[in-house]
């Protein structure tokens, strides 16, 4: 689900939550969309307890092969066949495909035709109703509503199925008396109510349960993500969308933790806005802080990779980190920069206006240095070497690229001039 989506989701979530609170015995199927949210978050988990608790089953299912050698020894091979040959195989088989398949509405329909099936199993071991009979199918409803707690839908039909099935026994069978057939007949329909309430408390608590889960994830994923924005935020520089300095510091000690592990030459490159104080002061601050959303721009677009990094490092002056890079490198990489500020250039002051006077055209000057990180080397002296390589870019001239080793590189193709300014 998305942000918004969970935000819209939570207060139905929280009015159906206090429904479920209030006790009162009402409906507690869930509108489509949560129910379908419900079924897919559960059907794995589902799947898994049928499986095992289907063969637990299974086996106090075959288990009773003792009483039935016991109480009818003639008719053993006969539950042997049955029991062991036929519903065994059925279950284990059918189980399987249900769990595999992964469909709720399926695996609850398989469930209850499996316990149906173990029913009429047990009522054609024995012809006639005997006690193992009503034990047996006792068993079987406290198993589909209580043991493996199918959906209360499929636990009514399958309680009202077997409660048919043992009426039609009893009334066809000529040992028992009126009033053991009542007798029989009514535990049997105790029994099926008695499990069909718990069954209906344990579904309505598995689906309650599962609306506080939901509810504390959705919370945990709204906290992730205003954390996330907040850090993002706090990240960022607000006037150019660039890093800004906490984000630089940090990316600057995994780039170089980086680079140290590979063994790999890193750059920096420092960009400072020519004559921006002159601008602010002739044209006003707003029109100064478009000037410097214009320069992050073209400064992020001469970047050469997702790996090199950019940020507003204060002021009218931005820091590029440029790993796996040398000097040569580097310096194509703030030639590219510097002239595309001088071609790009800023936002026109005035939309009448033709043209912006070559004294007032934005330009950035460049300080590239260059190491390879490890041993006493450190990041920091990086910084400082490309901001000495600025400093001088900046005295002999501005619009132009440094060096730290002293050497000059200006670009091969100048469309304005540099102006040489004091």
């Amino acid at each position: 689900m998305t942000h918004n989506a969970d935000t819209e989701l939570l207060p139905r979530l929280e009015e159906h939550i206090r429904r479920f609170e209030a006790g009162r015995i009402t409906a507690f199927w869930f509108p489509p969309e949560l129910e379908t949210c419900y079924l897919a978050d559960t059907v794995a988990s589902r799947g898994r307890m049928l499986l095992v608790q289907g063969l637990i089953g299974l086996l106090a299912y075959d288990f009773f092969l003792v009483g039935d050698y016991l109480l009818t020894p003639a008719q053993f091979v006969r539950a042997v066949m049955i029991r062991l040959a036929l519903f065994t195989p059925l279950v284990i088989l059918t189980t399987l495909l249900l769990v595999r398949r992964r469909s709720a509405v399926l695996m609850e329909f398989g469930a209850a035709c499996l316990c149906i099936a173990g029913a009429g199993a047990i009522l054609t071991i024995h012809p006639g109703v005997d006690a193992g009979d009503q034990i047996g199918l006792i068993v079987m409803l406290l198993t589909a509503n209580c043991i493996l707690r199918i959906e209360l839908p499929f636990a009514a039909v399958v309680s009202t199925v077997m409660l048919l099935m043992n009426t039609v026994e009893l009334y066809s069978d000529r040992l028992f008396s009126v009033a053991e057939k009542w007798y029989a007949g009514g535990t049997m329909a105790w029994v099926a109510l008695l499990t069909l309430v718990a069954n209906y408390t344990m579904t309505r608590e598995r689906r309650y349960n599962y609306l506080l889960q939901l509810r504390g994830r959705l919370q945990r994923g709204l906290l992730a993500g205003i954390n996330a924005e907040l850090l993002a935020l706090s990240s960022t520089d607000r006037l150019t969308g660039l890093p800004n300095r906490r984000a630089y510091d940090e990316r600057l000690m995994e780039l170089w933790r980086i680079a140290q592990e590979r063994n790999e030459p890193f750059s920096a490159v420092m960009v400072d806005v020519d004559f921006f104080k002159r601008l602010n002061d002739t044209h006003g601050h707003t029109y100064g802080d478009k000037v410097l959303q214009r320069v992050a721009s073209l400064l992020q677009q001469a970047l050469r990779s997702e790996g090199d990094f950019v940020a507003r490092f204060g002021g009218e002056e931005f820091v590029v980190l440029l790993p796996n890079s040398d000097m040569e490198a580097a310096v194509k990489v703030a030639e590219r920069m510097r002239t595309l500020v001088q071609v790009a250039g800023s936002p026109a002051m005035q939309k009448d206006s033709p043209f912006i006077p070559s004294d007032l055209w934005t330009t950035v000057s460049c300080g590239v240095a260059t190491c390879l990180p490890g041993g006493a080397s450190d990041p920091h002296r990086l910084i400082m070497d490309a901001d000495s390589a600025l400093y001088r870019a900046k005295k002999e001239g501005r619009n132009r690229s440094c060096r730290a080793t002293d050497q000059l590189t200006t670009s091969k193709v100048t469309l304005f001039p540099a102006v040489s300014r004091g």
